[in-house]
């Protein structure tokens, strides 16, 4: 039986072919290193930031992934936050309701009573772990307004009163920056958002060197699906290619050298950053688009290498940063 035939999944449901999967990678590394430290002092005031398509919401995923492993009683939830003209206490709390997984949700009921739902939620979960904690991320934290922050504050003090202490992480670009700035200025209440939120800020970043490039290519060399298999990703989609000794991490130097001249061919003067969107879609096309050219002699070339790092869009993005950030 030819080996393309034996893959135990087909194609298109392979994680890799719908980005449905986690890749650890430094900047993830590090991220989480500071998740635990928040964990284990008990502190909220977690601020992460990042520029778009770097990888911050895989990020969070990933450092949930990583909690239900490492501490599978504490319960983590993660909210994306919406952009709100006029926001409403009701809408607010029965959000949070939703993403925790409370069994009513979706009830009509006041805001009052929604309030007692979620802080009852909280702090019964809470109590599940000896550490009586309750994490909870928030993606695109700078859409929060500063009633937003009350109302959390509302919910944190409520649980404080029990013995549970809620650990609100804020995940979000460079406005979360300007936002402190501008809560700072505000005086009294917005200095007392600050010291209860924003306290403590972690850059993520993209990839920034050569061997953290090679280490995400090696990934795809070792990540296996399905679970329990020896078909690794880069095996399922081009076995043949594999049996014969190809490894992604072996092109490690060519496709990174690809990426660079990409990048210079901008005249941007400041050291390249790989946002992890474009990493990945690069990877996922040269392994989707290659599996019907997969044979024992199958190489990549210098040129499919600068092909591909156009077609994921890298060049048009960092031209557009270049632009939006005045990049030098």
């Amino acid at each position: 039986m030819d080996i393309k035939d034996m893959r135990p999944i087909g194609i298109d449901e392979h994680p890799v072919s719908t980005r449905t999967y986690l890749m650890p990678t430094h900047s993830i590394g590090e991220t989480y290193a500071m998740v635990l430290k928040v964990i284990k002092r008990r502190d909220s005031g977690l601020v992460i930031y990042g520029r778009i398509r770097y990888g911050k919401t895989s990020a969070m995923q990933y450092c949930r992934q990583c909690l239900d492993i490492d501490f599978p009683k504490i319960p983590v939830a993660i909210y994306n936050a919406k952009r709100e003209i006029s926001p409403r206490k009701g809408n607010f709390y029965g959000s949070l309701l939703e993403v925790v997984g409370h069994a009513k949700w979706e009830e009509h009921c006041s805001t009052s009573v929604k309030h007692s739902r979620l802080k009852n939620f909280l702090i019964d979960a809470a109590f599940n772990d000896p550490r009586k904690i309750f994490i909870l991320l928030i993606d695109e934290a700078s859409r929060l307004l500063p009633i937003h922050y009350d109302w959390i504050k509302d919910i944190y003090n409520d649980l404080m009163d029990r013995g549970v202490t809620l650990l609100p992480i804020l995940v979000g670009q460079h406005q979360l920056q300007s936002q402190k700035e501008s809560l700072l200025k505000a005086g009294e209440e917005g200095e007392a958002i600050v010291n209860r939120f924003m306290l403590y800020e972690h850059p993520f970043r993209g990839i920034r060197d050569k061997e953290d490039f090679i280490e995400c290519l090696g990934y795809y060399d070792s990540a296996v699906y399905p679970q329990g298999t020896n078909w690794t990703y880069t095996r399922f989609f081009l076995p043949e290619a594999f049996d014969a000794g190809l490894r992604l991490q072996d092109y490690g130097d060519m496709l990174w050298s690809a990426f660079q001249d990409s990048y210079h061919d901008l005249e941007i003067k400041a050291d390249m950053e790989i946002p992890m969107k474009y990493f990945t879609k690069t990877i996922e096309m040269l392994l989707t688009e290659n599996c019907e050219n997969d044979g024992s002699s199958f190489s990549l070339s210098r040129e499919a290498c600068m092909r591909l790092i156009k077609e994921s869009w890298f060049l048009a993005a960092t031209a557009n940063s270049k632009t939006a950030h005045a990049l030098l």
